[in-house]
């Protein structure tokens, strides 16, 4: 019969006890973070809507107000400018630029639900009976590129429009694709200029939305901006107005009146 092998003999207890279980920990707690680290996904919306949110709640200025303007990438809170936000310092932005440009036909529409309108007709972009960009446009697509690659700025819209005039072209059938080659023009403008394509989106509405008593802006470009949401309005009686006064305490408190 065989010899079975002899069962290896107990293990040797170490000598020092207590370097043996800080070891033992320090191996389980490397373990329990590369588990986290396998795991964790960064998603940079959650991230900085997080910070804001640590911002209004933590910060020593009213409405957790950011020195930088909001135009820092840390944290897109509030300005200490009360009534200040994205959309009206980007609308004001822009009207600074048609100011300079001197277009009086840029309009700069502030829309409800954090939005804000660019509008302007063909004829500010496109020469005459084309699709591409032309060069007296470089300036304007410079400024818009540069306001929207601010943080702020989640969404950038895209729509061309034509009047209903039928086209006579071979290479466009239709209102439609005129429409939808002259807003691919401006988001390639834009992203040569470096704005995510990941913000974009690109529409042809073709001549489905005319604008009544203006004629001549049916055939037009229309940018729509979205922005970060904010948790907190602190202008106005019509968002809920809060004094915040009464959560302010005294640093010392008041002396008793009696021992």
């Amino acid at each position: 019969m065989a010899k079975r092998d002899k069962k290896p003999g107990p293990i040797d207890r170490p000598k020092d006890i207590g370097a043996a279980l800080f070891l033992e920990l320090m191996m389980q707690m490397l373990a329990f973070f590369i588990l986290l680290t396998s795991m964790a996904v960064i998603v940079e919306e959650k991230r900085i809507a997080a910070l804001g949110s640590l911002a209004g709640t933590f910060s020593p200025l009213p409405y957790g107000a950011n020195i930088a303007d909001g135009k820092g990438p840390a944290m897109p809170a509030r300005d200490i400018v009360k009534g200040s936000s994205a959309p009206k310092r980007t609308a004001k932005a822009l009207t600074e630029v048609a100011k300079q440009l001197g277009e009086k036909s840029l309009h700069i529409l502030p829309l409800a639900n954090q939005t804000v309108r660019i509008r302007f007709p063909e004829r500010i972009a496109f020469a005459s009976g084309q699709v591409g960009l032309s060069h007296k446009s470089d300036r304007l697509m410079d400024a818009l590129a540069k306001i929207f690659s601010l943080p702020d700025v989640i969404e950038i819209r895209i729509e061309g429009h034509t009047d209903d005039k039928p086209i006579r072209s071979s290479l466009y059938p239709s209102n439609w694709e005129l429409s939808a080659a002259r807003a691919m023009s401006v988001f390639r403008g834009l992203k040569e200029r470096g704005v995510s394509p990941s913000r974009m989106i690109v529409a042809g509405m073709g001549d489905q939305h005319p604008i009544k008593g203006h004629p001549e802006l049916n055939r037009r470009v229309e940018i729509t901006l979205k922005f970060r949401p904010v948790t907190e309005h602190p202008e106005g009686a019509e968002h809920g107005k809060r004094d915040f006064r009464i959560n302010q305490r005294a640093a010392v408190a008041a002396p008793s009146k009696g021992f």
